[in-house]
């Protein structure tokens, strides 16, 4: 097995440029990697870590957005003054990660890597407009939105020798505000039964325009038809029965057949409820 560290982008375009077809793999913080692999024998030709690279590691703004380093830690990105600021879904997704050893280890780019179907950070990054900036060995970078990039449960677009190194995300507007709430056993450390994100934009106390994206029910998080019915309407609790109906009628129709079809159908009117008072929070809306 050979063992690679790089510590700058060129370094790791060229370690790229020898990473096999099979057996090569690329480690961050390997809280799924070792977790997919434990008790059971395996065999790898190529490890790359990225952990030495601090080029992943940083967190910054840049001519409209902010860029997060695909290694930088669920820890790290919860903590950021400019990610708990501009983007509190983001915060609260990586705080929601796993146990606090999880979230000092994992990495977002990890995260989004390994396309589980009920991952926190795809949703998010979906709703938000995010884009992963990717590496190849030739040292040129492409960029892909989010549904170009993770395709169904474990799978992702990348080539055999890419590498996302970070992600940018649009930096919201004036009366923009996004939440991500989550329905899992945190004191079992439990993946997300469901997870639940939202971008909304606020102009004279209505909903001008809503996105919403749902994950653990299907092959990979999508948006949400269910924004519809908040979009023209005042942001209230009194949204609720309209948002847990459409949200419970695709919900439906998306998992027919899958034994937790009926209790993820009701299960997500608490999760919209949360949402909802997320975000009346965040509006400052007096209830």
């Amino acid at each position: 097995m050979n063992f690679l560290q790089p510590t700058t982008l060129a370094d790791l375009a060229q370690c790229l440029a020898q990473k096999p077809e099979e057996g090569g793999f690329l480690l961050a913080g390997c809280t799924d990697f070792l977790a997919q692999r434990n008790g059971k024998p395996w065999d790898a030709r190529m490890l790359i870590s990225l952990v030495n690279l601090p080029q992943l590691r940083l967190i910054q703004l840049q001519d409209g957005f902010l860029s997060i380093g695909a290694a930088c830690t669920h820890a790290q990105t919860q903590a950021d003054p400019l990610i708990r600021t501009h983007f509190p879904a983001l915060a609260a997704a990586c705080g929601n990660v796993g146990s606090q050893q999880v979230r000092n280890r994992g990495t977002v780019g990890g995260n989004i890597a390994n396309a589980s179907p009920a991952g926190d950070i795809y949703p998010v990054f979906l709703v938000l407009g995010a884009r992963a900036v990717v590496l190849n060995s030739a040292g040129t970078k492409r960029i892909l939105p989010m549904d170009e990039l993770v395709l169904v449960s474990g799978k992702t677009s990348l080539a055999q020798n890419e590498a996302i190194v970070s992600f940018q995300l649009p930096l919201p507007g004036t009366g923009c505000l996004n939440a991500f709430v989550k329905l899992g056993e945190q004191a079992r450390i439990t993946i997300a039964k469901i997870n639940l994100a939202a971008s909304l934009e606020l102009e004279n106390g209505l909903v001008r325009d809503a996105r919403l994206t749902l994950g653990a029910v299907a092959q990979r998080a999508f948006f949400s038809q269910a924004c519809r019915v908040l979009v023209g309407q005042p942001l209230s609790r009194e949204l609720l029965p309209s948002l847990y109906q459409a949200l419970s009628q695709e919900i439906q129709g998306s998992i027919p057949n899958r034994a937790s079809m009926p209790y993820k159908r009701r299960a997500v009117k608490g999760l919209a409820d949360d949402l909802l008072t997320e975000l009346i929070r965040q509006a400052r809306i007096p209830v």
